[in-house]
């Protein structure tokens, strides 16, 4: 059933209608939940990345390398970007080698187990 379907068979039955609201609340709770623990994630990362860019330019000046100490500082901010990415992009392509998650590109078999759509029809 799509959404029209569903608030057209809870105007009709108040049980439907209680039922259809409680759904609606574990998906709103659910999601603050999901931004909260990204938020906190996010956070976390940038401390580690604003606290460790420091010791890891000086220890790459520390190598007295044969150019600028800028051309060290650049080189070394890009090849930790680039490093992140390649670690990020290896990282997707093993989850989708394995099978990955249920994405709208990869639905799992059955949607009718475990989704948080399906209202009862008793």
């Amino acid at each position: 059933m799509n959404d029209e379907e569903l608030k057209a068979q809870a105007i009709q039955d108040p049980g439907q209608t209680e039922r259809l609201i409680a759904i609606e609340a574990s998906r709103a709770r659910d999601k603050r939940k999901q931004t909260a623990l990204i938020g906190a994630i996010a956070l976390v990362a940038l401390c580690i990345v604003v606290k460790m860019a420091p010791v890891v330019l000086s220890a790459a000046r520390a190598l007295k390398l044969p150019w600028s100490e800028i051309g060290t500082t650049v080189g070394t901010l890009v090849s930790t970007a680039a490093v992140a990415g390649l670690a990020w992009w290896a990282k997707r392509k093993l989850n989708a080698a394995r099978g990955g998650s249920a994405t709208p590109q990869n639905p799992p078999e059955n949607r009718s187990e475990g989704d948080q759509n399906q209202v009862g029809t008793s």
